[in-house]
């Protein structure tokens, strides 16, 4: 459930508009005022605490970002962690941890706004926030920054150069609209977003989406019915695809390209590799693990040795307790065991989240002295260097297909794409963001899902009207050929898989690494391209 609410401005930090009118606008205000007279009395009675809330400062130290109560929050309150959802016009709303980068992307909303300039509006829809403790996220904080440094990169490139197309075509706003921890599909959501255009300065593009979750099917659904097109950023659910939702379009690699990828690693390298492998599988209804899990078993069931096993993550609630994994463990010996299976390798089909409790459980198994190695396809499988020593320690090492891998390409490994060098000097450079905050891939994508909006903009610009949200979707199509997209993360073009998946193909899908046993990476494995 969602609620909307209203409050002074100088109550809890809310989402406003310059001069402290909602964005909502007046069609908003009305709808409000209905809701309100049917709950004044509980308004009335809850008065006292929430002033009294009010004249507390808020604590800088705290480990999430604000959490306005219901008379506090301007936009969608998300009953279930207490976030406010919606549209972002005041960086102190944000956690500190990411304030500074938020901070950027609206001075340079307002530059655009005051210019002469014509322009359009796009929305970086994704969670900017996270829910109070021990509740999971679906990002934290570390990605959040990091999404939000790529995509600054790419608004200020697009501005202030031919990167994208025409700079002299209308700039672009990138409009912030936290998805919330969650991403859950509130209700009013999607119309909050529709009410930031107007017919001087429409919405044309939404981007970002955050990950993979049910909520983000049902966002899908809702901007797809209105016809807006979006570019998700490290959404790789299979589900999410353009045959469902037909505005929708993708820079990062599906779960069936990752299971591809996969094969195709594992098919050149079989004096290396593992050859024996399972499926290990999260059994919530959760689009990533499940579709990922569709894909290993459909993809690669030549190198599948044994049923596959099943496990209940904590996506939902608290990451799971490596007690969840042990029944799995049992079976896992016993495959090593067994002279007709001889396993060697697991194919992970759940969240990161999850993971370090595997890896726990691991370390105590009875088979350690066998090595095993885990293959995972996503975007940011990163662990600290903690969990990494619990890798080694449970002598087992993980390989994984990654949209992005900036080390490798930083130092200009054979298969770095081509447009990497120019978004590096924009990024580290020119921003001085530091070069380790790219390690994950989420800056990279998000860049890449920003910039080819706007290539599908300047493309859909005439030389007296702006585009409409019409216009851009029916450029995807023709992103390709002469008007790729010179992405951080490849070459993508949109043509071939633009009303199939709706996925960029010749995106890069490169292999990584982490712990010290086991078999290991050939050296300058050569990437994989989508098709």
């Amino acid at each position: 459930m969602s609620r909307i609410w209203r409050a002074g401005r100088n109550c809890v930090p809310g989402l406003w508009s310059n001069g402290g009118s909602s964005v909502f606008g007046s069609t908003g205000t009305n709808a409000l005022r209905i809701g309100m007279a049917g709950v004044i009395a509980l308004a009335l009675l809850a008065l006292v605490g929430v002033l009294a809330f009010c004249d507390s400062e808020p604590d800088q130290k705290r480990t999430s970002a604000p959490t306005p109560s219901a008379a506090g929050c301007a936009g969608v309150l998300d009953d279930s962690t207490q976030e406010c959802l919606g549209p972002v016009t005041d960086s102190a709303t944000l956690d500190p941890a990411i304030r500074d980068v938020a901070e950027k992307i609206l001075v340079s909303n307002r530059e655009v706004g005051a210019q002469a300039r014509r322009y359009v509006r796009v929305v970086l829809l994704t969670p900017l926030s996270i829910a109070p403790k021990p509740a999971a996220s679906a990002m934290s904080l570390e990605p959040i920054t990091f999404s939000l440094q790529g995509a600054y990169v790419a608004l200020r490139r697009a501005n202030t150069s031919s990167a994208f197309g025409d700079q002299n075509a209308p700039a672009v706003q990138l409009l912030l609209v936290n998805q919330g921890s969650r991403q859950p599909a509130l209700d009013a959501l999607v119309p909050a977003i529709v009410a930031l255009g107007d017919a001087e300065h429409p919405v044309v593009a939404v981007v970002g989406l955050g990950s993979s979750f049910t909520g983000t099917e049902g966002v899908a659904s809702a901007l797809s019915q209105r016809g807006i097109p979006m570019v998700g950023a490290v959404t790789s659910a299979t589900s999410l695809n353009a045959e469902r939702y037909s505005t929708f379009h993708s820079v990062s690699p599906s779960n069936d390209d990752y299971a591809m990828s996969l094969k195709d690693l594992l098919d050149k390298n079989p004096d290396t590799l593992p050859r024996n492998g399972i499926v290990v599988y999260d059994q919530n209804k959760d689009p990533y693990p499940l579709t990922l899990t569709e894909a290993f078993t459909s993809v690669l069931k030549g190198y599948l040795k044994a049923p596959p096993q099943a496990f209940a993550g904590g996506t939902v609630g608290n990451p799971a307790m490596p007690n969840v994994f042990s029944p799995v463990v049992t079976n896992l010996c016993n495959a090593v065991a067994d002279d007709a299976i001889k396993l060697q390798m697991v194919f992970y089909a759940g969240r990161v989240a999850d993971f370090p409790s595997l890896a726990a459980a691991l370390r105590e198994r009875t088979c350690r002295s066998h090595p095993l190695t885990i293959m995972v396809g996503a975007t940011g499988f990163q662990l600290s260097p903690q969990q990494v020593n619990l890798l080694d320690e449970a002598n087992v090492s993980v390989i994984w297909a990654s949209s992005a891998d900036a080390p490798a390409w930083i130092g200009r490994r054979p298969g770095t794409p081509a447009g990497f060098a120019d978004f590096l000097k924009a990024y580290h450079v020119d921003e001085k963001f530091p070069s380790d905050n790219l390690n994950d891939g989420y800056a990279v994508m998000y860049h890449d899902a920003v910039a080819s909006a706007v290539k599908a903009i300047r493309m859909a610009t005439g030389r007296d009207n702006l585009p409409g949200a019409a216009d851009v979707q029916t450029q995807f199509s023709n992103l390709t050929l002469a008007h790729k997209v010179a992405g951080a993360s490849g070459t993508l073009s949109f043509g071939g898989r633009a009303n199939g998946d709706g996925r960029a193909t010749g995106k890069v899908v490169m292999y990584r690494q982490l712990g010290k046993t086991g078999p290991r990476l050939p050296a300058n494995v050569p990437p994989y391209l989508t098709p």
